[in-house]
């Protein structure tokens, strides 16, 4: 049988999962949400136009999340791969794209390895997060390397409604203990944010095929995790519009793990900076951030230190927001990012410094929006790289708006895949190249809203395998379909993402991408009592480039409940993977079966 087109698919798919929704919705008010990461400045998600999903301090609490994977698995065209349970290695892919092709910002600061090129997403806690805006779609004409994917900015919690203290205990399957306290306040010129968390879990034996992870046959114990973390964030707004904040991250704990080299690693992540914001007038403000993050990894086999790696990346940045006109806005910014790794291994480089310079222009043409966006980086080891997009919104009837963009990213090879000295480094490395164009259309109702986007990344000089090597290029089209409404009083979110992500010299697959994932979340409340559940799902994927050896599709349903005894109280029980599928996302490694989780929060009014 032969295959309908993305596009058309795509097209079939929005549909039918409007209709579905819109037929028996009900009308339900709703607010323009703002978003930053998008333009690197405030507008509505109306306003941008570019796709973005944001998820709220209320979104993870509805959720129950376990992890920061349990939350973004649900975002359009997000896959995980996993290497065991709670703790191990998570990587992310967005629309098709490596996973060193997302961009990560903590509070403005860009975190994660220099050496591996990679954030460490499973050792982020969810206790210290109030939302997260994903941006999909190229963005370094913004921000530079990496954000070819997309960019996932994560903002610390904030306060400034009043004392709001709030104590949260956990316990579920493996031994799991969860607690964290917060403490909230301020008012409308100060803020202040405090919170501690620690989780540990003995976890599971997280390798089902010791060939493959690299462990004896003997290492069938449960492999667990613990973590400590710690945030802070204190801003003030003085009457001379002058706004000052400092913000503060850091998780530190132990992960075991099955390995014949390795079997455990001690890990300090931390993410800092310094902000301070100026009102010049009615029509410019004028920013400039401070910002350091760390990434060290300390790995022991049978209590022996074996390696260690670590990462201190110092950025600072300035940017003038301007409106032009009663219909125009202009941002001008430049930022500088030097990275310092430290390690036992022996690289040959252990620094590099990029300064990049960016401008961005919105004008608004009646029913049509238009956006430009232009940034120059000057890397130290490989020159300078010039990045652009553009962007165009049009008003239709019936609530509905088209889009259509174009944009160029780009991505500095990591140092690992440069100067790694045991076999993997190649100094003759590329950077990354990549040129995205889609087209989009999304709509409103009375009970939710739809989108449908189609795009077309085209990749050049792709860096994968081991040793590094830059394949010639790699091509990756999909269609993105989502929709939500409110059904016989059911808060429902549907997306479907269809993506074919190739590498155009062999015609095989790209490693770990599925063609289509499915995410279905469905919340009601019935009084003092909620109840929602979950659907996750994703087709077959290749663990190999030669496509020889396929690892099965699976889907998974999560059930959850709260309830509320009390007005300061809330009681709630998740059962993760209710049919105890038995699935990887990371060949030879595990996921958890059927499990469990109970909590209790206080939190006074």
């Amino acid at each position: 049988m032969k295959k309908l087109p993305l596009a058309a698919v795509g097209g079939i798919s929005v549909i039918c999962l409007f209709n579905a929704t819109a037929l028996f919705a009900e009308e339900t008010d709703t607010l323009d949400d703002i978003v930053v990461t998008a333009d690197r400045k405030a507008r509505t998600v109306d306003e941008t136009l570019a796709p973005v999903t944001i998820i709220t301090r209320q979104d993870i609490e509805r959720y129950q999340a376990s992890d920061m994977a349990d939350v973004l698995r649900r975002v359009p065209g997000i896959n995980i791969r996993n290497s065991g349970g709670t703790g191990q290695i998570t990587s992310l892919s967005l629309r098709g794209t490596n996973s060193t092709h997302i961009l990560v910002l903590i509070d403005g600061v860009k975190v994660g390895s220099a050496t591996a090129g990679l954030t460490s997403f499973e050792h982020l806690p969810l206790g210290q997060v109030e939302r997260i805006e994903i941006v999909r779609g190229p963005r370094s004409s913004l921000y530079g390397s990496e954000a070819i994917g997309g960019v996932i900015q994560i903002f610390t919690r904030k306060g400034g409604k009043g004392f709001q203290p709030e104590i949260n205990l956990g316990v579920g399957s493996h031994n799991q203990k969860k607690a964290d306290i917060n403490l909230a306040g301020g008012d409308q010129t100060t803020w202040y944010n405090l919170n501690l968390d620690r989780e540990e879990t003995d976890g599971i034996n997280a390798c089902s095929n010791t060939s493959i992870c690299f462990a004896a046959p003997t290492e069938t114990d449960p492999d667990g995790y613990q973590r400590t973390s710690t945030s802070l964030r204190f801003g003030h707004r003085f009457a001379s519009k002058t706004e000052v904040e400092i913000a503060a991250l850091q998780a530190k704990g132990n992960v075991e793990y099955d390995g014949s080299f390795q079997d455990q690693s001690d890990f300090l992540q931390q993410a800092n900076s310094l902000r301070l914001q100026q009102q010049l007038g009615d029509r410019a403000l004028l920013t400039a951030r401070l910002g350091q993050s760390k990434d060290n990894l300390d790995s022991f086999k049978g209590g022996v230190a074996s390696s260690n790696f670590n990462t201190r990346r110092d950025t600072a940045s300035v940017q003038a927001d301007i409106q032009t006109s009663p219909d125009g806005n202009l941002t001008l910014g430049a930022d500088k990012q030097t990275d310092k790794i430290s390690s036992d291994t022996a690289y040959t480089q252990t620094s590099r410094q990029n300064t990049g310079i960016f401008a961005n222009y919105q004008h608004s043409l009646g029913a049509t929006d238009i956006e430009a966006s232009l940034r120059q980086d000057d890397n130290g080891q490989f020159g300078k790289h010039t990045s652009g997009g553009l962007a165009v919104g049009h008003e239709l009837p019936n609530n509905m708006r088209v889009k259509a963009s174009y944009g160029k990213a780009f991505r500095a090879p990591s140092f690992n895949e440069l100067y790694y000295p045991f076999g993997g480094g190649n100094p003759d490395l590329k950077p990354e190249a990549s040129q995205n164009q889609e087209i989009g259309l999304q709509g409103k109702y009375s009970a939710g809203t739809w989108e449908v986007n189609v795009f077309d990344n085209q990749i050049n000089d792709m860096i994968s395998g081991w040793p590094a090597l830059n394949t010639d290029k790699a091509s990756i089209q999909g269609v993105e379909a989502i929709a939500t409404s409110r059904v016989a009083n059911w808060d429902v979110s549907t997306n479907l993402t269809l993506q074919d992500a190739q590498d155009s010299t062999t015609g095989k697959q790209l490693r770990y991408r599925p063609e289509q994932i499915l995410n279905m979340d469905a919340d009601r409340k019935f009084g003092k009592l909620g109840v929602g559940a979950s659907i996750h799902a994703e087709s077959t994927r290749y663990d190999d480039a030669a496509n020889a050896t396929k690892l099965p599709g699976y889907g998974t349903l999560d059930l959850r409940a709260s309830y509320k005894p009390a007005k300061d109280w809330t009681i709630g029980a998740k059962l993760g993977n209710v049919l105890d599928k038995q699935y990887e996302t990371n060949l030879g490694y595990r996921q958890d079966g059927i499990n469990g989780l109970v909590t209790v929060t206080y939190a006074p009014q």
